[in-house]
């Protein structure tokens, strides 16, 4: 469990009055009193831009206005006293570091603290995690060519250090019509001996699909009967788009490990992320830099240095934020404004959804295509009716996306639909 919750002493201290619920802001508290979130008041939490529609929030979250200030309060303090890194940071209702951090995640995630190492992104845990698999010449990663560039890369650039190779594969025909049970079929017939990591993603962002990760775990399983341990496939999941957007525990889906960065959906202080490792796979992965952690189990593996410790250190503040929002709420906000936009976007002439309409198929990301207008030129001409939307860049045909989540409501979602529908005439 959280080690040191932030309570109403912290809270009050971060500038949020006395009484209210850890994410709470000046008079009205996001939690209401039947304790269902007021996403009116979760909305105010976040600075941004009055008159804009901003459904590309995923892509570098803005922070709700109890982490800012809890950033702000490390800040103060280390700019005071810059050896307070060394000799203990506080939140108002008592110290941080990175027990506090660990314990506060891996009670999110369904872990241990010590199944858990540190990092600062997505893309430096999935680097942490390939060149440290133990890998012997002639075995291979296999991944998709709809994980994003920055796994598919990690991949390649370990297999040229350990003498193995990568081979990309599809797991469905179409993102759209894709079901667990073609993928889990794919993913069988694609296992080989020398497989020795299957690298999937838990949300794609390039295409919106949720893998189904825990059906994939037992397929993986199987495969692995009778196999040596240096032989194992290893199942590591790019897991960034799934964390706080998806309920389920991310340390309990069966992956051997989970890489995410925490500064997307759940809002975590910028330039934080974390490596979640079995504890059956973690004398598989060999540390690759000099670590400042203390500790056994994975804190090895967390790259050492001086790092943004008032962001790194304020990450309890995040996850206290979900957790009084609550994981299914949260979930299931996101789930019915996503699927709001899928709905008004497969009744727009000359519009194509890429993402699966299933809820279980799908999260937070929805990508679309319109008739006769590149991704780029969707972007831009939103833009011009004042909606921020996002496109992927890893695919050969790259699609617009919208992403819903807790700050917007369904008045956001219906005013993209209207400027699509306007673009796509």
């Amino acid at each position: 469990m959280l080690a040191a919750p932030v309570g109403a002493a912290a809270v009050a201290a971060l500038g949020v009055p006395a009484g209210a619920a850890p994410s709470g802001v000046a008079g009205e508290p996001p939690v209401g009193v039947d304790g269902r979130p007021d996403w009116g008041a979760v909305r105010a939490q976040f600075r941004l831009e009055p008159g804009w529609v901003n459904l590309a929030t995923f892509y570098l979250a803005p922070q709700p206005r109890v982490v800012r200030a809890a950033v702000e309060h490390l800040c103060r303090q280390i700019d005071a006293n810059p050896l307070s890194v060394t000799v203990g940071l506080s939140l108002p209702d008592g110290p941080t570091g990175w027990p506090r951090v660990r314990a506060a995640l891996a009670d999110y995630l369904g872990a241990r603290p010590e199944h858990l190492a540190m990092t600062t992104s997505t893309t430096v845990g999935l680097g942490v995690v390939y060149n440290g698999v133990r890998t012997k010449p002639g075995q291979e990663y296999v991944l998709s060519g709809n994980d994003h560039h920055s796994h598919v890369e990690a991949a390649r650039l370990a297999a040229d250090k350990h003498g193995a190779r990568v081979r990309l594969c599809s797991w469905f025909h179409d993102p759209a019509q894709a079901t667990a049970e073609e993928i889990t079929r794919t993913i069988r017939e694609q296992i080989r001996p020398d497989t020795r990591v299957l690298g999937v993603t838990w949300v794609q962002s390039s295409t919106g699909l949720r893998m189904p990760v825990r059906q994939i775990a037992e397929v993986v399983r199987k495969a692995n009967e009778g196999r040596a341990e240096a032989d194992r496939c290893l199942l590591v999941v790019d897991g960034v788009h799934g964390l706080a957007a998806v309920d389920d525990d991310g340390a309990r889906m069966g992956a051997d490990i989970l890489v995410a960065g925490t500064h997307k959906w759940l809002f975590g202080p910028r330039g934080t992320g974390l490596v979640c490792v079995s504890p059956q796979t973690l004398d598989q992965v060999r540390p690759t830099f000099a670590s400042f952690m203390q500790g056994g189990g994975a804190a090895p593996l967390s790259p050492g240095g001086f790092l943004a410790f008032e962001h790194a250190f304020a990450l309890p503040v995040s996850v206290a934020f979900h957790q009084a929002l609550g994981r299914a709420r949260v979930a299931g906000r996101i789930t019915e404004l996503s699927t709001r936009a899928k709905r008004g976007l497969a009744r727009i002439p000359g519009v194509t959804l890429h993402t699966p309409s299933a809820p279980e198929m799908s999260a937070g990301i929805t990508c679309f295509s319109v008739r006769g207008r590149g991704h780029e030129e969707v972007v831009a001409l939103a833009a011009e009716r004042k909606v921020r939307l996002s496109h992927a860049s890893n695919l050969d045909r790259p699609y617009p996306r919208m992403g819903t989540g807790i700050m917007n409501s369904p008045d956001d979602v219906d005013t993209a639909l209207t400027a699509i529908a306007d673009i796509a005439r």
